[in-house]
């Protein structure tokens, strides 16, 4: 009797084990699904046809090229930097930022 009475209890604790674990997969699965979500809703700095056709846009690249004496790569690096670290902005944005950023290092030189 004793013996049934410990594998009773044995596969008590055994049921709450894997009800347990269903449950942390459960959980798991839900957060997974969360931020799977969340990085395919993240923008992903893609340019926007504004880039080419707004004239202000090309007064700042502009104002960008001559800030770094035409080096192009360069400017491109610096603002695909500023896309992956501010996402979500507009164009001029992130040209008025890389352009302020340079003004504000070369002013502390």
């Amino acid at each position: 009797m004793e013996i049934l009475i410990q594998l009773l209890l044995n596969l008590l604790i055994i049921y709450y084990c894997i009800v347990a674990l269903i449950n942390i997969f459960r959980y798991v699965r839900c957060e997974w699904q969360a931020f799977i979500y969340k990085w395919n809703r993240r923008p992903q700095g893609r340019v926007s046809h504004s880039y080419r056709t707004d004239p202000r846009n090309r007064y700042l690249q502009s104002d960008l090229l001559t800030l770094l004496k035409g080096d192009v790569p360069t400017a491109k690096r610096l603002l695909a930097q500023q896309r992956r670290k501010n996402p979500g902005q507009s164009d001029n944005w992130y040209l008025e930022k890389v352009i302020h950023d340079l003004e504000r290092d070369r002013r502390r030189s």
